[in-house]
């Protein structure tokens, strides 16, 4: 078997998320079933993965680090979401749905120390796979953990009118993003919980029959929208809406500028990041809106 190991990018129970493919030799760490599926850890050529057990095909991975303990990003989708920093002042209230490993947890708790953020995940183990393997941690009281469907808790956050300044959709299953967490309904309850002028990322696909459907619900419910997606990447995109207008992108090149540093650190070229946004309406604009009772994502992945 080739052992070069070939990076594809897709979901994470919590994201859109980029991918490994699990060879044979993979060196497995744990594994156990959770109430939603076998979930396992692997270590294999310098990387610690979680993955998802599947039936009918490969089993990708999720969630990746380096296992020198480099703080350098595995996936593009990662560094792609890092580019919801372009648009953040110092946020106070930070809500993650879909925590998977915890790895955009983790270097959005360096980046803002002062930050309170809560984690939703619906699967139990996976909240402590990333406990033990990828240095998750909700010690301190500005950091939560909640084992929770994330439509369930978005629900509970508007009738105790919580709100948050950035809001990270992460959620995934196997395959896909779950159907009720990609509705008009749901975006509407989302958009609900920010605060005036706060921002939402959406980890999510870019090849998939969804993504006509998907973009055009998103631009019902939210108008203006940006996607971030590298040109030479045909998986995965964040798309960044907000409760007002979105700032021009020019004007976010200070922000970049000023998070080069931290950024290198991580892998991440800011510039090419911030050459990734955009505006293009890219999808069928007469595309039919997901709602409640209309959102086939098992037949359209």
């Amino acid at each position: 078997m080739n052992k070069l190991l070939h990076l594809f990018l897709a979901s994470t129970c919590v994201f859109i998320t980029a991918l490994i493919a699990a060879p044979a030799e993979a060196k497995i760490l744990e594994e156990e079933r959770s109430l939603y599926q076998n979930v396992y850890m692997v270590q294999e050529h310098g990387y610690i993965c979680m993955r998802f057990r599947k039936k009918s095909h490969n089993d990708l991975s999720q969630s990746c680090i380096f296992e020198d303990g480099s703080k350098q990003l595995v996936f593009d989708y990662y560094k792609l979401a890092m580019g919801a920093t372009f648009f953040l002042d110092e946020p106070k209230d930070i809500l993650v749905i879909g925590l998977g490993g915890g790895v955009l947890v983790n270097h959005y708790k360096e980046i803002y120390p002062e930050a309170n953020i809560t984690s939703v995940e619906i699967d139990e183990v996976v909240a402590d796979m990333a406990r033990k393997y990828f240095s998750y941690t909700d010690e301190g009281e500005q950091y939560k953990t909640h084992i929770r469907d994330g439509r369930v808790f978005v629900k509970r956050a508007q009738r105790k009118d919580q709100r948050y300044d950035f809001i990270l959709l992460d959620a995934f299953n196997s395959d896909y993003i779950p159907e009720h967490m990609m509705t008009k309904e749901y975006l509407e309850e989302v958009k609900s919980i920010l605060k005036p002028g706060g921002i939402i990322m959406a980890n999510t696909f870019s090849s998939s029959a969804l993504f006509h459907h998907e973009s055009e619900t998103y631009h019902e419910v939210f108008g203006e929208l940006y996607q971030i997606r590298f040109e030479d990447e045909k998986t995965n995109r964040v798309i960044v809406v907000s409760n007002e207008k979105l700032p021009e992108k020019r004007s976010l090149l200070k922000k970049v500028n000023q998070l080069k540093g931290i950024m290198m650190q991580y892998g991440v070229d800011s510039l090419r990041v911030f050459d990734a946004i955009n505006t293009e309406v890219n999808w069928d604009t007469s595309a039919k809106i997901l709602t409640d009772q209309y959102s086939p994502a098992n037949l359209l992945k």
